[in-house]
């Protein structure tokens, strides 16, 4: 049996008007033609769909039985074709995105919330993850984009910045350093500080070490922690500071204090994507960073 969709449109305009010449006009065909296509379409079905008797149109009861189940399939290929369509402007779909734990801080929760308003059909996977996963979980396709400190040095991925910002030391309220406006690196280099473990964060471990290195502190990794929430609550029990992003002010705890550093560098948050390989809805996601406000060179005054 070899049914064409365009024959099962004709016949629910007949099916519908009972009327050839109301259902030609409906369907912008000439009256022959319409009535050549439904006989070629009862007679791939083997029975009459339409009775015809004093110019009267009516359906028989294969005409009956076939009428709804047309509309159904012709519903659901109108609706097939929608959703492929909106998949391909990247409409509908899906993402899969990772981030470190300042991501979530800083950049996420808004990029998402923008993007879910004008892109509400797509659905989104966050999942936090450490730098390393997230690299590899593009690399591999589980994952579409990553939010991360450090340049990856892996073939096929770009990134682009999506935050620039100062460092801030985290101290305890009784400390020397709490109820200043700000302090200068050399001067947290002399203190025992807390450092998130450097798998989980590497750059910002690394940039704890080389601030000691840099300035020839007498200061050392007192403690480690394994997120940066972890971070402050044992900075506020007094075991030390710590060296963390000025977009960590979100999550100041009680006796503790966050002072910016005058002469810190600049630390970015970076998107990282397979390079080449953009849907529809990455791409779009991807624009609405790069539009934002606080997209690509935003900075976070310390």
């Amino acid at each position: 049996m070899d049914i064409e969709l365009r024959h099962l449109r004709y016949f629910v305009a007949v099916a519908e008007t009972l009327h050839f010449g109301r259902a030609a006009e409906r369907l912008r065909i000439a009256q022959p033609s319409l009535s050549q296509q439904i006989r070629k379409l009862e007679s791939e079905v083997g029975f009459d769909l339409f009775s015809r008797v004093h110019r009267r149109v009516e359906l028989t009861p294969a005409g009956e039985a076939l009428l709804p189940r047309a509309v159904r399939i012709l519903d659901d290929t109108d609706m097939a074709l929608r959703e492929t369509r909106d998949a391909a402007k990247g409409v509908t779909g899906h993402l899969t995105l990772g981030f470190i734990e300042a991501a979530a801080i800083a950049v996420v929760p808004e990029a998402v919330r923008r993007f879910q308003t004008s892109n509400p059909k797509v659905g989104l996977t966050l999942r936090e993850l450490g730098v390393r996963e997230q690299v590899e979980g593009v690399q591999s396709g589980r994952l579409d984009l990553g939010f991360i400190r450090s340049e990856p040095l892996v073939k096929g991925l770009a990134t682009e910045t999506v935050l620039e910002e100062k460092m801030m030391v985290a101290v305890p309220s009784g400390h020397r350093y709490a109820g200043r406006q700000s302090v200068k690196a050399s001067e947290v280099a002399t203190e025992p500080l807390i450092a998130v473990e450097r798998e989980i964060l590497p750059e910002l471990y690394d940039e704890t070490v080389s601030m000691i290195q840099r300035h020839r502190g007498s200061g050392y990794i007192a403690q480690k922690a394994t997120s940066v929430l972890a971070v402050l609550g044992l900075v506020a029990t007094g075991l030390g500071l710590a060296l963390l992003p000025a977009s960590v002010r979100g999550l100041s705890l009680v006796g503790m204090s966050l002072v910016p550093i005058e002469d810190s560098p600049l630390v970015v948050m970076l998107a990282v994507y397979r390079n080449g390989q953009l849907s529809p809805q990455l791409e779009a996601f991807l624009n609405q960073l790069r539009n934002d406000p606080a997209g690509p060179g935003a900075r976070i005054a310390s």
